[in-house]
């Protein structure tokens, strides 16, 4: 009698929690460190050291970019301490404060690009408003602005949140500047709003088109500039939903992407909706909800996502990735290494091919010429716990030089019927390296895991940088059955564009 086989594309669909893994679709799974590319399943893109560590050696609190009305492009960062630029040049971070900031654990800093005059605004909400222009070091912000959590820049005004003017602290209120004068803070257009309407504290401002968005805990609220001499109008759209931690949203193409307590949405300014339905169970059982303003989010335009950085309850930092394509509206998952903060920040020159690679051109994350290896796309740097920035990187699939620990873990595959034993004999794979793919099974739910050796002398099958047609032989008897394919050696690649189960059902065993 001839096996049955389960045919099995690559599964595009992404990582699905919502439900046992037997009734999840079949292109569907449980990524880990892995990348779906032109229907292909592969390791995900490394990342590499970029700079030198701050000279505080503590976590990186936050990074900003200031784009001058020459069009210079500069990256900022800043620890508990200090604050530094990029310089391109030397390929080093250096500092570019005059004295020192005060703030602690929780005191991340906010930063806003005030293009035509050529300020990036720094604050902290402990010490007082710094700007910087490019050149020299940072200074004061003049005209006596209050020390702010938030700040942002809606053309032509500087705004202002979460505010300590002196005398009281002002959670709801969010000031500006007056016109195309981020130093004149008294008379002409400045002036400030409350948005009271519900008590919780304002979490975040942030440019969306044409508007403002106030981002408070429990609530959404629009801003739009008006003819009058109230010069902004800001409007509660909606209660019940709002920031839970203050950095954990992102800007792609006109949406905001952002976090609240127990979901994750996308908001135009106008219709608010839920995206988080696949993960936001196992993203929200096991958040650390007493370190959630360490969560942050970024923008990665290249790939279409936007990547959610998360403190998982036992960790003091984020670990894990939760990648939103909203291209494709699926989920992906990562882990990642203590990270605090994260850039985009446009690269000077591009990737050639005398570049130092990590390995081979066959070991590369992604074609030689392909867009995100060019001069003026986005390099997405990110801050870690030791004062060191790296680099999203498609010519390594290590991180800082460790290796990542990729996998893929199937659904529950049934085959003809749910209830009645099968006996499974024999998994096709279509794969390519360069490196080593190990292949296991499991019956009860990913339990316990068994390796289905390539042959008598390995665990794995050591690919080549060609697509191979492997056969994998086993023999097992279980009603349902999943597969797990992983790698977790330096430097090494997979790639999948396949894979078959075969089987026989209950009344064609012999």
């Amino acid at each position: 009698m001839p096996l049955l086989r389960k045919g099995v594309l690559i599964p595009v669909k992404g990582v699905d929690f919502s439900q046992p893994a037997t009734f999840i679709d079949d292109r569907a799974g449980f990524p880990q460190n892995v990348r779906f590319f032109r229907n292909e399943l592969r390791k995900r893109p490394g990342k590499t050291l970029f700079g030198s560590a701050v000279a505080d050696a503590t976590q990186i609190m936050g990074m900003g970019l200031l784009e001058t009305n020459s069009l210079l492009k500069y990256a900022v960062r800043a620890s508990k301490t200090k604050l530094e630029k990029y310089n391109s040049s030397t390929s080093a971070w250096e500092s570019i404060a005059n004295t020192s900031f005060t703030g602690g654990d929780e005191d991340f800093f906010s930063f806003a690009n005030v293009t035509e005059s050529s300020l990036l605004i720094i604050t902290n909400f402990i010490d007082r408003i710094r700007k910087w222009t490019g050149s020299g070091t940072n200074s004061l912000l003049l005209g006596n602005p209050p020390k702010a959590k938030y700040c942002t820049y809606l053309s032509p005004y500087l705004l202002l949140a979460y505010t300590d003017d002196g005398s009281s602290i002002k959670p709801w209120e969010i000031a500006w500047c007056d016109t195309d004068n981020p130093e004149v803070w008294s008379g002409g257009n400045s002036g400030s709003s409350l948005l009271s309407r519900e008590p919780s504290p304002i979490q975040n401002i942030a440019k969306l088109n044409e508007y403002v968005v106030g981002y408070k805990k429990d609530s959404l609220w629009l801003g739009r500039k008006v003819e009058t001499s109230d010069v902004f109008q800001f409007d509660c759209l909606k209660t019940g939903i709002g920031l839970a931690a203050p950095r954990a949203f992102a800007d792609a193409k006109g949406y905001h992407y952002f976090m609240s307590l127990n979901d994750i949405h996308v908001w135009n300014g106008i219709q608010e909706e839920s995206i988080g339905g696949p993960v936001k169970d196992q993203i929200f059982s096991r958040i650390d909800r007493g370190k959630i303003n360490r969560c942050f989010a970024v923008h990665v335009q290249e790939l279409d996502e936007v990547w959610f950085f998360v403190v998982i309850t036992g960790n003091n930092w984020p670990t894990e990735i939760w990648k939103y394509n909203y291209r494709t509206g699926f989920w992906y998952y990562d882990t990642c290494s203590e990270l605090t903060s994260a850039l985009k920040y446009e690269r000077v020159s591009g990737q050639s091919w005398n570049d130092d690679t990590p390995g081979s051109w066959d070991e590369a994350g992604d074609v030689w010429d392909s867009g995100v290896i060019t001069q003026s796309w986005e390099d997405i740097l990110f801050g870690d716990v030791n004062g060191q920035c790296l680099k999203l990187d498609y010519n390594t699939t290590n991180d800082n030089g460790v290796a990542v620990d990729s996998r893929f873990t199937t659904k529950d595959y049934i085959g003809d019927t749910l209830e009645f034993n099968k006996r499974w004999l024999q998994l096709d794979v279509w794969a390519r390296g360069p490196g080593k793919l190990y292949v296991d099974y499991s019956v009860d739910e990913g339990e316990t895991w068994v390796n289905i050796p390539y042959s008598s002398s390995t665990a794995y099958i050591d690919m080549g940088s060609l697509y191979v047609h492997y056969n994998l032989y086993f023999d097992v008897l279980s009603p349902q059955i999943r597969f797990r394919f992983r790698n977790a050696e330096s430097g090494e690649v997979f790639y999948i564009r396949n894979f078959y189960p075969y089987y026989l059902p209950k009344e064609q065993r012999r």
